[in-house]
């Protein structure tokens, strides 16, 4: 359970970090992530749900490494995409305002998903499953408990904050 709280902490304030380094890059100024605390906890579910998926179908599958990473590319390409769906009408829903729209690029279906970069999250998820995932596992591992339980605490104020008083 702790594992799991762990990666969502993690890459949830990963994502923010992502997300404001792509904002200065691309638009020069910062996100305007909804959240009062320095996360996004869209990544955190993006990557909670990419490891349950892997563990629970994918490291039971007998193929051969070529099919099986397609296979998962394709896989995660599409949940992740979904789940960018879901999160873009819900924040849309809570906040009564979108936080990302992709109307202005070539491939786009609506204005919360498109094809490029639906792609970006599937390349992105193998990056994390096969290079970033063994790394932070050593290190999630050894976060003490409490650690993970006042970071918890904290998120969960600041949703409660974000969706009820704010």
């Amino acid at each position: 359970m702790y594992y799991y709280l762990n990666n969502f902490v993690l890459f949830s304030i990963i994502g923010f970090v992502y997300e404001n380094i792509l904002h200065l890059i691309v638009k020069g100024d910062f996100t305007n992530n909804p959240f009062s605390g320095p996360w996004i906890p869209i990544y955190g579910f993006g990557i909670i749900i990419m490891i349950f998926f892997t563990r629970l179908i994918f490291n039971r599958l007998k193929l051969n490494r070529p099919l099986k990473i397609i296979i998962l590319f394709l896989t995660v390409t599409i949940i992740l995409t979904l789940l960018e769906l879901s999160g873009g009408y819900i924040t849309e829903f809570v906040f009564h305002r979108s936080f990302w729209n992709y109307t202005n690029m070539v491939f786009n279906f609506g204005k919360y998903i498109c094809l490029e970069v639906s792609l970006i999250w599937g390349i992105a998820c193998m990056i994390f499953l096969y290079l970033i995932k063994p790394q932070t596992d050593k290190f999630i591992k050894k976060i003490p408990h409490f650690i993970t339980v006042i970071l918890v605490i904290l998120i969960s104020i600041d949703f409660a904050y974000n969706f009820f008083i704010k």
